[in-house]
């Protein structure tokens, strides 16, 4: 069979699977290496593969492309991913990037905070200048991290939210973090629900935001303070501001960036100065 026809046949036997999923397992099997040579491969003979059979078995029970593979593609690149980390999200590119626009031709002192798989400190690191620690609370997500730090440029470091940092009296000038942030009663897609790690999707019960801005008071800050990121979920926004002016004082300056689909989702702080200022 072609490779048009093994992709229309799986199609037409899974309906429930998503298009995207069987071309990523196709070239997967066949080590196609791009979407490019995918499609030039149409009218190329394949045969078939009982690995393919497992992949398509495992999407059918709706468990994510990426942990079948153990990839997932971020920043240009793909990561290693399994189940004790998130599969990293296209609206996380957002903050990286507009960190690395913000940050250009200068070299910043970075934490990732709940690094989880490293996407976010390790795409900081390999495409600027920073010096950039990553940080969390789970070694098995720590050790996937490691493993997608191929050329070393990330200090990576277990602790909870700042406390590492601070045990290590780390000088930090810009905090990023990806926080859990989905509340226990939102309804989300039970292939999220089902197979990504609980404890990186779910809002603890003690206020996680919280005790990550009390923390920047015992934070040694560069000179010229302390830059937050960071990723919030759908309706948060109100209470992370209160919350912020709540510590760091009503003139905190602060913008809320929107994602690509045209929702709140990012909170920046600025020129905060840890326990210089409070």
């Amino acid at each position: 069979m072609t490779l048009l026809e093994i992709e229309q046949n799986i199609r037409k036997l899974h309906p429930n699977i998503d298009k995207n999923d069987i071309k990523l397992a196709l070239m997967h099997v066949y080590d196609i290496k791009n979407y490019s040579q995918y499609i030039l491969n149409y009218d190329k003979t394949y045969y078939p593969k009982k690995k393919l059979d497992k992949i398509i078995v495992r999407l059918d029970h709706g468990e994510p492309i990426q942990y079948i593979l153990q990839e997932a593609y971020f920043y240009h690149r793909n990561f290693f991913v399994n189940k004790n980390v998130l599969i990293p999200r296209p609206e996380t590119e957002e903050i990286v990037s507009l960190i690395l626009e913000e940050t250009t031709n200068t070299k910043q002192n970075i934490i990732d905070i709940g690094t989880g798989s490293g996407v976010i400190a390790i795409t900081l690191a390999e495409h600027a200048l920073h010096n950039v620690y990553g940080s969390d609370i789970s070694l098995r997500a720590l050790r996937v991290a490691k493993k997608n730090d191929i050329n070393n440029k990330v200090t990576f470091i277990h602790g909870d939210l700042l406390r590492p940092v601070i045990n290590n009296n780390l000088t930090i000038d810009i905090v990023v973090a990806n926080l859990p942030y989905i509340k226990q009663e939102d309804i989300i897609d039970e292939k999220v629900s089902k197979y990504e790690p609980k404890k990186a999707l779910y809002l603890p019960t003690n206020n996680i935001y919280r005790r990550l801005f009390n923390q920047t008071k015992k934070l040694n800050v560069g000179k010229n303070g302390l830059t937050m990121y960071l990723e919030f979920g759908t309706n948060q926004t109100a209470e992370l501001v209160t919350l912020s002016q709540e510590i760091f004082g009503f003139d905190v300056i602060y913008e809320i960036i929107k994602d690509m689909s045209g929702k709140d989702r990012f909170l920046i702080l600025r020129n905060l100065y840890g326990n210089k200022s409070i």
